[in-house]
């Protein structure tokens, strides 16, 4: 591929590609599909690509007037979702390469998408939550408002579903809130007098954790609310990955990768550091059942770890270019790259 350079870095054995493609800009969201046959390319400049496993590009969507900002498949891989820039929410038929339904999203921009993770099972039906500045709103598959909230005090910065369950948690200045497909108002909140960047729920439910602008983590246990912070960040934190687990906690931050150990609690324990970045990181990524990490950053340089084992990088390459987006596939076997020059570049597992 023309532009793509790629070395081992020092001291480190070398990740191997299995295949690599450009889109058209900056890769503003990556996602393989559930089963794993399909990998998700977003360029924020707008169209969206489909690749097949092998590295085939399948078919380009056109995405969104003004630029894509995210994107989204549904757990069991049976709805695909957009967002973008022009306001809207978009449910594509992939194989029509056409959208079936297009829906606003409240505001001039929508920059958060989550499918709840029990839609499609057991007659739970799928539901489509959009963030758009104050707006919160609820969609089924069929493109139609399944529920509007009442407006946030500030913007929301972050959505995620809580595992497992039907609780849609958002973050905005000074709290954390969970609401139900039921009810109009928040079901619960976390409070903290602060802004929050990242919400990542521990996969067992038991935590959630935030990344802050004021370089910091809040923690908190779920079943009885109490709280803790980690400090100390070089900058803001907006780089959080659970383990398969829900024991250990990566967090960035920073050049160096910060790994908790949150088996009882953080509190009082000292973290694993993790040294191998030369520039700030940009995104981590836990596999989905396995112990390995993947760290990426400014400087080009994705690193795959295995934290509790080994403070030394398992593999790692530099790509000459800023990375954006990792994502591991399904089966664990696979880590697809995204870089901000266009990049797409798919690793093995080392």
């Amino acid at each position: 591929m023309s532009g793509l350079t790629t070395t081992a870095p020092t001291k480190m054995p070398a990740l191997q590609p299995l295949w690599n493609a450009e889109v058209d800009g900056y890769v503003i969201a990556l996602q393989w599909s559930p089963s794993g046959k399909k990998l998700a390319a977003a360029s924020v400049e707008g169209p969206i690509t489909i690749f097949d496993a092998d590295g085939a590009a399948r078919l380009t969507l056109p995405g969104h007037d003004f630029g894509t900002t995210t994107m989204a498949w549904s757990s069991d891989g049976q709805h695909f979702a957009s967002a973008g820039q022009d306001g809207n929410v978009i449910l594509w038929d992939i194989a029509a390469r056409a959208a079936k339904h297009t829906m606003n999203g409240g505001s001039a921009w929508v920059e958060h998408l989550a499918w709840n993770p029990l839609g499609g099972k057991g007659g739970v039906p799928y539901l489509l939550a959009s963030a758009a500045g104050r707006k919160l709103r609820l969609w089924n598959a069929n493109g139609e408002l399944a529920r509007e909230y009442e407006d946030h005090a500030s913007t929301i910065a972050s959505i995620a579903w809580k595992p497992a369950s039907q609780f849609l948690t958002t973050a905005s200045y000074s709290r954390l809130a969970l609401y139900t497909a039921g009810q109009e108002k928040a079901q619960r909140q976390f409070e903290w007098k602060g802004s929050i960047l990242k919400i990542a729920w521990s996969p067992n439910g038991k935590y959630v954790a935030t990344g802050d602008q004021d370089s910091t983590v809040h923690f908190w246990f779920e079943k009885t609310g109490k709280d803790l912070q980690m400090w100390g960040y070089p900058t803001k934190v907006r780089e959080l990955a659970w383990d398969a687990t829900g024991r250990y906690l990566a967090t960035g931050g920073g050049v160096d990768v910060t790994v908790w150990d949150c088996l009882n609690s953080p509190e009082g324990s000292k973290p694993i550091t993790l040294k191998g970045h030369e520039e700030f990181l940009s995104v981590l990524e836990f596999q989905h059942r396995g112990p390995l990490l993947a760290s990426a950053g400014q400087d080009g340089r994705v690193i795959v770890w295995h934290p509790h084992k080994d403070k030394k990088p398992r593999a790692g390459m530099a790509i000459n270019s800023a990375i954006t987006q990792l994502n591991w596939s399904p089966d664990d076997e696979r880590l697809a790259v995204g870089t901000e020059n266009g990049s797409i570049v798919v690793f093995s597992k080392p």
